[in-house]
């Protein structure tokens, strides 16, 4: 079978065709598969929030603070369902079954509760033993063995018709090839010096080729042509046009624009003054679900990655399509991301020392937008947002667990510090689905 649920045994298996016939060994550390309902029009049920209500206070500055917390566990099924589901696939040799999988789901626009593609977690799913198998060779100064890419190109092969398949195909051969560069996914635009790197992107762009994107109307492949652009002389150039292909095929996808905003950061293809262009255009183009925010998105991790960025903002419209987000798209997801941003990201003496007095005053006025976003809107708790406005955007997120964790006392600290006048007074301030409520002890 072409998976890597145990390389020596897949290596064996290529040499003898004929095993290729027998039915696959279940693999004891593959996940269990997901069913096909659950890639269709997953229900309110799937995705039901686990919250631990009225939760006790755990230091002495969160009493009065009642803020329920949302559990990991649904948002993280889902992810693993998904994720388990494209390992599962390829190691049982059903290539067929999973571009299907990933052509309907990438159609259809599936996504989690947080806004994750499905296809793309089948896809990445599909990809970890391929991926996995090159880092360890490249970890151990050795090349990937060469069947692990002739697994890869007999299931194209195999199915030469199905774009699915070709795009996890790709998908892999860039993962190689960024493999070989050692350091994981780059802050930076990457040298072209590496021949390993370039081959690798070659062959992924000689499989995309065959196939438009917009055609198909498959953001996963027009994300697949985005990814392209690391080892493209000419990205500067066509980046922009991509990524708004990306755009356009699934507008409701914020993560999208804030990849497209790094993209053009100066250390890659673009410039400030560019970032502020497409930002603009953008929110013209996602203008009826959006309103403003497409401005917002393009600029939002932007100013995480480099605070000094803010100097080039267009304050007002980055404030109100913040304010059209919440009001359009004003999720608990959503709006913990923002409250996040707002609070920790944005906070004043989380930028270094150099930061430009413009900068800085456009920092604050969006950190100043917090209490609004609190009061008027959240009512449950996302730890992990919390935890990831700390973190670069260019880097891998820490365990999901320590991630809720810190984010969880993160958020209650700074919380109970914006309420701390409303605390100290003896109030509880309690948040539900009904809102913020202020109550004075009898």
């Amino acid at each position: 079978m072409r998976g890597i649920a145990k390389l020596p045994d897949m290596i064996a298996s290529r040499l003898d065709k004929t095993r290729r016939s027998e039915a696959p060994e279940k693999d004891a550390r593959a996940p269990k598969p997901a069913s096909r309902s659950q890639t269709d029009a997953v229900g309110a049920a799937q995705y039901a929030m686990s919250l631990s209500r009225g939760r006790k206070p755990s230091h002495d500055r969160d009493r009065g603070l009642i803020l329920p917390v949302q559990s990991l566990g649904q948002e993280d099924h889902l992810r693993q369902t998904f994720l388990g589901k494209g390992l599962f696939l390829v190691r049982q040799d059903q290539w067929e079954e999973l571009g299907q999988l990933i052509r309907d789901t990438d159609v259809a626009r599936e996504k989690t509760s947080e806004g994750i593609a499905t296809a793309t977690l089948l896809s990445q799913g599909a990809r970890e033993d391929f991926v996995q198998a090159a880092r360890g060779a490249f970890a151990g100064g050795k090349m990937p063995d060469n069947h692990v890419i002739l697994a890869l190109e007999e299931a194209l092969e195999d199915c030469p018709e199905c774009w699915g398949v070709a795009v996890v195909v790709a998908q892999a051969h860039m993962d190689i090839g960024l493999a070989a560069l050692g350091n994981g996914h780059p802050s930076t635009r990457p040298a072209l010096d590496n021949k390993v790197f370039r081959h690798h992107f070659a062959r992924a762009a000689e499989i995309l080729d065959a196939y438009c994107a917009v055609e198909l109307g498959s953001p996963l492949m027009a994300e697949a042509r985005c990814d392209l652009l690391l080892a493209a002389p000419d990205a500067p150039d066509r980046v922009s046009d991509d990524f708004e292909d990306l755009i356009d095929l699934d507008p409701d996808n914020s993560s999208h624009m804030r990849r497209f905003g790094l993209r053009l950061l100066p250390r890659w293809y673009g410039s400030f003054d560019r970032i502020d262009d497409r930002a603009h255009e953008t929110a013209e183009r996602v203008g009826d679900i959006w309103g403003e925010g497409g401005y917002t998105w393009v600029w939002f991790d932007v100013l995480r990655a480099v605070p000094n960025a803010a100097e080039r903002l267009d304050i007002d419209r980055y404030l109100e399509g913040m304010a059209d987000i919440l009001d359009r798209r004003g999720t608990q997801h959503v709006v913990n991301l923002m409250a996040a941003h707002a609070a920790v990201a944005m906070d004043p003496t989380s930028a270094s020392d150099d930061l430009s007095p413009t900068a800085a005053r456009k920092r604050a006025s969006i950190n100043a937008a917090f209490d609004g976003i609190v009061r008027g809107h959240l009512r449950e708790l996302h730890p992990r947002h919390w935890a990831e406005a700390q973190q670069s955007p260019f880097y891998p997120m820490p365990d999901i667990e320590a991630l809720a964790e810190d984010g969880e006392a993160l958020a209650r600290t700074l919380i109970s510090r914006h309420f701390r006048e409303e605390l100290s007074s003896g109030r509880t301030v309690t948040f539900s689905p009904r809102g913020l409520e202020l109550q004075t002890p009898a």
